[in-house]
């Protein structure tokens, strides 16, 4: 009886040694799984690493060379500005030679009222004095005074429009002289074109370039001064004109 009673103790023994292995061995395989999914994890969190210092190489590679890009891009730009600046600076000069020679060849044709009083009185009496149309445009026009048909004269541009007419004079030399003639002029317009009486005179003296004291004079007289500007034709009193009333 005693014996059976250690042989038994001794299955029950064996019986629990087998469980202890078995759980034994299933616990170092659950370990190794545990350990092999961490270092699975490791390894994945390893390489999202790797990725994200790649990427922020590579960021930073684009943001170097977006910064360099920038520069050259500013460098060009600088360089782009220089050279229209010289470009423009170099077209107002060849634009004023251009000018210039264009008014010393009118002045030795006599063409200067047809080249340059006439057509920027035409562009003058719409742009500045607001005539809604021009109705009459005349060059050199050869006239005889009503009632005194021994009497003639010569009136180099007319612009004529509803209300006012323009009177132009061109000199390719001004002197005080000429002014003071031109004004003599314009008192005796409406005897010889009397079918403008009613409208308001405008009377503008031009020529390529007109000495300072000559411009006084003109404004004194109540006469536009018309100059060549850097790109056309000027009238260089008018603020002084039309601010008197």
């Amino acid at each position: 009886m005693s014996y059976e009673s250690v042989e038994t103790r001794v299955d029950r023994l064996e019986a629990v040694l087998g469980q202890f292995l078995t759980q034994l061995a299933l616990s170092e395989k659950r370990a190794e799984e545990r350990n092999r999914l961490a270092e699975e994890r490791n390894r994945l969190a390893e390489e999202r690493n790797r990725a994200a210092e790649e990427r922020s190489r590579l960021a930073e590679e684009r943001m170097a060379r977006f910064e360099r890009e920038m520069r050259e891009f500013k460098d060009e730009m600088r360089e782009f500005k220089d050279e229209m600046r010289e470009f423009k600076e170099q077209m107002v000069k060849d634009r004023k030679e251009l000018n210039k020679k264009w008014g010393e060849l009118a002045n030795k044709m006599g063409t200067i009222v047809e080249d340059i009083l006439a057509p920027n009185l035409r562009r003058l009496a719409v742009e500045h004095f607001g005539f809604p149309v021009v109705e009459h445009f005349m060059i050199r026009c050869q006239r005889r005074r009503p009632g005194d048909l021994s009497v003639e004269k010569e009136f180099d541009t007319i612009v004529a429009g509803p209300g006012a007419v323009i009177l132009g004079e061109a000199k390719s030399s001004p002197t005080l002289e000429h002014a003071i003639e031109f004004a003599g002029k314009g008192g005796e317009f409406f005897d010889y074109f009397p079918e403008y009486k009613g409208r308001r005179l405008i009377l503008v003296f031009g020529s390529w370039a007109i000495p300072e004291a000559v411009v006084r004079q003109l404004t004194g007289l109540g006469i536009y001064a018309m100059q060549m500007g850097d790109e056309t034709m000027e009238l260089v009193n008018a603020a002084e004109l039309e601010g008197r009333g």
